[in-house]
């Protein structure tokens, strides 16, 4: 039996205007959030290659002048090894007697420290028995035991041949006591002065005269190294006149190489911030985009329910078109594909791509034209992919696909394209995909077709037993 055609719809009259459907609030926010944003506009990498590669180029140029420089310092370093050696030998002999002259001064002023306390002891000596004297009024050169013992016997002989008052003879009684202590101590004083006898320095001058000596030898030999070490000095030098200036020139030429590869970094660092910026306004375009498909697809969801129930009272005869949902998929896949290919040959492989529907074995089902349906279940890019131009000297680019993407390849079994050279081949393979499913699609019309028929049999044959079975 051949499939009926589906009922020509009225044409619309002159004077109807379509409705507009109407927006939703949320929708309309969406949308002015949508226009609100600002548009960050994708940085390009060829700008920031450009620019590091002038910068490299300076910073080769530099690198080269300082390999020459250094080359030129490594000359002049020759030798110094030996310069050190020797250098380091003069100064362990000018630390030695450096050494050695320290410890002299140490011996000379504890010597001349010692005659000092000597003569210090000495002379305290002298003036406490001078003080001594004053005291009990002796005379000078009138000291010790023998002029205290002649003070005795004088002040005795005036006890007794003066006539003297009770007082005045107390006074001398207490002097001539007083005297006698004095004597005991002045024997004690000349007792411990006989021992001790005057400080004998003659020996403390022999070892200042031969430390001063020693002193003199030691500075001359230190006068020697010295000089060595001077001219060893003056030697390098002349050698290494210039090397100072070199090494300012290096450092010099260092800085301006720390500030090129300051320049480049910071290059990199404003393409990068730039490069965030625009994800950044990517992902919230994206997640608006996809909030606004969510609504639209409710709001068809809920139309298409509203009007399920007139579609089956309309017509309950119109069968399911087999395979429509992957088909539809197929077909959207491939228009998607066809998008990340180079303008020059886009219009050849949508030729060899092609794929129409054929549901022409369906009973009341009109397909409607590929640029009339409804991409569901399937995001297209924002931003064509394009490959490079032949000759150019680079490699296709790179694809990445979402994970909704990647589960519909994996759904169809094709494997999803990793860059855009293999756009051709996994269009090739959907388009193989198609045509088993349009194989499936028909056979699954046909027996469809023969249920149908033999179940219009089954109830032709009961029909009349069921009148019998009424009328009896």
């Amino acid at each position: 039996m051949a499939p009926k055609k589906a009922a020509a719809k009225e044409a619309p009259k002159k004077d109807d205007k379509p409705k507009k459907p109407e927006v939703s609030a949320e929708m309309k926010e969406l949308r002015e959030k949508e226009k609100a944003l600002v548009k960050v506009n994708q940085p390009d990498k060829t700008d920031l290659d450009n620019k590091t590669a002038s910068i490299q180029k300076e910073i080769d140029g530099f690198q080269e002048k300082l390999q020459k420089l250094n080359q030129k310092i490594q000359d002049k370093s020759q030798g110094k090894e030996e310069h050190f050696r020797m250098k380091e030998d003069i100064r362990s002999k000018l630390d030695a007697f450096s050494a050695k002259i320290d410890d002299l001064e140490k011996k000379r002023s504890a010597i001349g420290q010692g005659m000092k306390d000597a003569k210090d002891a000495e002379r305290s000596k002298q003036n406490e028995q001078r003080d001594f004297r004053r005291k009990l009024g002796l005379e000078e050169g009138k000291g010790g035991v023998e002029g205290i013992q002649e003070l005795i016997r004088e002040t005795e002989f005036k006890m007794q041949s003066e006539s003297l008052t009770l007082k005045q003879e107390k006074e001398l009684m207490q002097k001539i006591k007083d005297l006698k202590a004095a004597k005991q101590r002045a024997q004690k004083f000349e007792k411990a002065a006989g021992t001790d006898g005057p400080a004998d320095n003659s020996g403390a001058k022999l070892s200042m005269d031969e430390i001063k000596e020693q002193l003199t030898e030691v500075r001359e030999a230190k006068k020697l190294q010295s000089a060595a070490y001077a001219k060893l000095i003056e030697a390098r030098n002349k050698v290494m006149g210039d090397v100072p200036e070199l090494f300012k020139e290096r450092e010099e030429l260092n800085g301006q190489v720390r500030a090129l590869y300051a320049k480049r970094n910071e290059a990199r660092d404003e393409h990068y911030q730039a490069d965030r910026e625009y994800r950044a306004y990517q992902n919230e375009v994206r997640v608006i985009r996809n909030e606004k498909y969510k609504i639209e697809r409710a709001e068809r969801q809920k139309e298409w329910e509203s009007t399920k129930g007139d579609r089956e009272v309309e017509d309950t005869t119109v069968a399911e078109v087999p395979f429509f949902a992957e088909l539809q998929y197929l077909d959207n896949m491939i228009r998607h594909l066809k998008t990340l290919l180079p303008k020059s040959g886009e219009a050849e492989e949508e030729k060899k791509a092609e794929t129409k529907i054929d549901t022409s074995a369906a009973p009341g089902e009109v397909l409607l034209a590929k640029g009339a349906r409804e991409e569901e279940f399937f995001f297209a890019p924002t931003k064509k992919k394009q490959l490079k131009k032949k000759g150019a000297g680079g490699k296709p680019k790179t694809l990445t696909h979402d994970l909704q993407t990647l589960a519909f390849f994996h759904e169809y079994k094709v494997a999803a394209p990793a860059d855009v050279s293999f756009v051709p081949k996994t269009l090739e393979e959907l388009a193989a995909k198609v045509e088993e499913f349009k194989v499936k699609q028909a056979k699954k019309i046909e027996d469809n077709a023969k249920k149908k028929a033999g179940g219009k049999d089954e109830e032709a044959a009961e029909a009349p037993k069921e009148e019998a079975a009424k009328e009896e």
